[in-house]
């Protein structure tokens, strides 16, 4: 028997999904066809929405997308069954074949009903004809720096793999050294397998100047949390600097400059334990700067996300006081910590992000910033103006 043809829509859906980001190739389009030609997918509608999704879906994001298109673009008729269907094949040409999709949205929208509105203002009534009415009508999909396939990639490569657990795998070095040694087929040797420990703090600035991105943030950090792949990821927040109070009486010393840099006083400056920081995203719940540290910063990863001052266009000398004093701080718990800035790099001149960023590794919170972030937390070289 002639296996059935694809459904004319899953073309225009598979062209959708691409347009709105999904990095879909052809081989995947070839991949569905395999699998309805192997008999999946054809029991009914739903069976076939939930192929594409397993095929072409990677976040539950991706799935909401996928699932309200399908229930778009599918036949309308409740007791629609796929096998039955018989649509022209996908390698036709594609205007006879959207032609006939036209005709077939035709004849099913004469069997609606017409709607009739009728307007409380004396004007005449409305009548919205041939409208489809469904449960969403429209498919917003947020249009980010970034996307959360590439977040989750970038920080998939973010790994510190420890042998830890039973042995499982093969260790096929010691077994051939065993044999050789005993002469004999003796039993083989087992190690563990490799697992990520990599463990990360997200140190995330709120409020403020910041407002404008809490979405675009709240994006990243989740992408990072539930896609990439580490062992712990700890999210803390806090309003403009991670801590507050570090010893003003350094400043005295420096010259009466405009816009005074802290180079001559570095060494001066103490380390700032003392503060909060929040575990919510309102920033209502605080905790000890010190504890916070004490748990998730020693030997992990420190990523701290803000402006660092960039959007107020101006030099604060305080702020870039008490940012070195927690880095110093930071320091003693580990030496892997960069900073993503949500601004591009044409922000930070002549403002507080400017003069962090000759201290701190700061990076656009884009995807060429990202990647260059992950490198550094690698182990990869990073050169920065005046290290601390």
């Amino acid at each position: 028997m002639k296996p059935p043809k694809l459904p004319a829509f899953l073309w225009e859906l598979f062209q959708k999904l691409r347009r709105r980001g999904f990095p879909l190739t052809p081989d995947d389009y070839e991949t569905l066809r395999q699998s309805l030609q192997a008999g999946f997918g054809w029991s009914s509608k739903e069976a076939l929405r939930d192929l594409c999704n397993s095929l072409w879906a990677k976040s539950r994001q991706e799935q909401e997308i996928l699932t309200a298109l399908f229930n778009q673009l599918a036949p309308k008729n409740e007791n629609w069954q796929l096998f039955l269907q018989a649509e022209k094949d996908f390698d036709a040409d594609t205007t006879d074949s959207s032609k006939k999709e036209q005709h077939r949205d035709v004849q099913e929208h004469q069997e609606h009903e017409e709607i009739v509105t009728e307007s409380g203002s004396g004007l005449p009534p409305i009548s919205l004809k041939d409208v489809q009415l469904s449960e969403r009508r429209f498919i917003f999909v947020p249009q980010f720096p970034l996307t959360y396939r590439e977040v989750a990639q970038t920080w998939r490569r973010l790994r510190r793999p420890v042998r830890v657990g039973p042995p499982t795998e093969l260790d096929v070095e010691l077994t051939i050294a065993r044999r050789c040694q005993q002469g004999i087929a003796a039993s083989v040797v087992l190690k563990p397998r490799r697992r990520n420990v990599a463990r990360l703090l997200l140190l995330v600035d709120r409020q403020g100047s910041m407002t404008a991105f809490h979405r675009f943030c709240e994006e990243v950090c989740t992408a990072i949390q539930q896609a990439g792949r580490l062992e712990e990821t700890a999210i803390y927040y806090f309003h403009n600097v991670p801590a507050e109070g570090a010893d003003e009486q350094v400043l005295e010393r420096l010259s009466k400059e405009l816009f005074p840099v802290l180079d001559e006083i570095l060494p001066q400056i103490t380390p700032l334990k003392t503060g909060y920081l929040y575990e919510d995203s309102d920033l209502l719940s605080p905790i000890g700067l010190e504890e916070v540290l004490q748990k998730y910063a020693a030997d992990a990863f420190v990523v701290m996300i803000s402006d660092a001052g960039a959007v107020r266009k101006f030099y604060n000398v305080v702020r870039l006081l008490d940012t070195i004093s927690f880095i110093k701080a930071l320091r003693a718990y580990t030496l892997n910590y960069v900073w993503l800035n949500p601004l591009p790099k044409s922000y930070w001149k002549d403002n507080t992000a400017a003069q962090i960023a000759r201290h701190v590794p700061m990076f656009p919170l884009n995807r060429e910033g990202i990647q260059q972030a992950v490198n550094v937390l690698r182990g990869h070289q990073y050169i920065i103006e005046k290290p601390l």
